[in-house]
This record gives structure tokens, C-alpha cells and sequence, in this order.
């Protein structure tokens, strides 16, 4: 069975990619990123790398940002300055764009169909579910029934993750032996001449932080 994972270069989908490939084996798992305009290229670097090491064909698939051009984190929007547990509890993510996991997993599926494939994993967390409407059960579920009318064949949906929490998943990443400083997760990408750094401050960075910190490293 074929299977098309959305990966972009973090921990929770590299994740997701590499349970994947256990599942299904490497020459039947085809990873997919997104050029959406990000304000780096960073996830897309790392994406591509991660898969090169894995031994697979990676595939960026361009996607026109131009609806999200006027919010905040596309203007450059500083950190919000919220706690983990506001960020984890308190209502939608400021990083939410809109409809973007519509478009993600729309492209996933014209992947699918193309190859054959009856499977698309998504890499999203408990954590993600809390600031993000379109990583949440019934989102998920509703566009999987759709994907099949659409397709007019049954696809499914894998959410390996949805059930586990950032902190479960960075354990989890850990058990795997997959190298954490491989993947990326910053949304607001700090340039200096010696290279590009994490900010630190975004949500991404401090529930990435968070996690590993409550890791158990080998």
C-alpha cells in the first residue's frame, strides 16, 4: 500500500514519516512538502535533507500564499508573548492560517490519486488540535469522507499522532533515535550572516523547547 505523508521537516512529521515507511516500506512512501511562501526556506531544507538520509524521493508541490498575505504571522508578527498552557488551552494559534490544511491535504490527495496511493498521513498532535481548528478529530474526519467521494475510491487518513501530546511525540522521536537537530519548527526564523537560528519565542519554538527539555535523552 502506497501512502503520501505531508512532511515539513519538524519532529512531529518526520515522525509520522518514518511510521510510515515502517508500515508501509520505503519504496511505497512518497513524502510530500508545501511551498507556501514561508518567510524561509528553512523547513523546506530541512525536509529535503531528512529525506535524502532516509533514502527517499522527496517532492515540493508549490502552493499560491496569496490568501494569506494580510495576517499576522505573514506580516512578521513578533511573538505573542503567551505561556505554553495559553498557547495549549487558550483558543486559536496566532500561527492559524486559515484554510491552509484544506490546501495541504488537497494536494496531498491529487498526490494520491496520481500514485495509486490510499493513504495520507498528517502529523498532527494533541497540542496542534488546541490552536488549530483544522488538526482537530472533526475536521479530520469530515475531510477524509470527502477525499473518498472526491476520489471516488476510500483513502484514509493516518493521524498516528493525534492522540499524543508534543512532550509524547519528542519521547517518541527520541525512542525512534531520529536526530532532533535534523528537524525544524521556528515560524520566525532569526538571520544573521552566520546563518539562520530559531527565534525562541514563537509558540512552535517554545513547545519544541518545552518537550525536549522533559525528554528522556539517551
Amino acid at each position: 500500500m502506497k501512502s503520501i505523508v505531508l512532511f515539513s521537516g519538524g519532529i512531529d512529521s518526520t515522525v509520522a514519516l518514518c511510521l510510515a515507511i515502517y508500515r508501509d516500506g520505503l519504496e511505497n512512501v512518497i513524502p510530500v512538502t508545501i511551498a507556501y511562501g514561508q518567510r524561509h526556506i528553512n523547513e523546506l531544507m530541512f525536509a529535503r535533507e531528512m529525506a535524502k538520509e532516509l533514502g527517499l524521493t522527496h517532492v515540493t508541490a508549490q502552493l499560491d500564499p496569496s490568501p494569506w498575505k494580510l495576517t499576522p504571522l505573514a506580516r512578521g508578527t513578533t511573538a505573542s508573548g503567551r505561556s505554553r498552557y495559553a498557547m495549549q488551552t487558550g483558543g486559536v494559534s496566532d500561527a492559524f492560517l486559515p484554510g491552509r490544511n484544506v490546501c495541504f491535504l488537497s494536494l496531498a490527495l491529487s498526490f494520491a490519486g496520481i500514485n495509486g496511493a490510499r493513504s495520507i498521513w498528517l502529523a498532527a498532535n494533541q497540542d496542534d488540535a488546541a490552536g488549530f481548528p483544522d488538526c482537530r478529530p472533526p475536521f479530520l474526519y469530515a475531510w477524509q469522507q470527502a477525499a473518498s467521494a472526491a476520489l471516488g475510491d476510500s483513502i484514509h487518513l493516518e493521524t498516528p499522532l493525534i492522540d499524543r501530546t508534543k512532550r509524547q511525540v519528542v519521547q517518541l522521536a527520541v525512542d525512534m533515535a531520529i536526530p532532533l537537530d535534523k528537524t525544524w519548527s521556528c515560524y520566525r526564523p532569526v538571520f544573521k550572516v552566520t546563518g539562520t537560528s530559531p527565534c525562541g519565542r514563537c509558540d512552535a519554538c517554545i513547545i519544541r523547547q518545552d518537550a525536549i527539555a522533559h525528554a528522556h535523552l539517551p
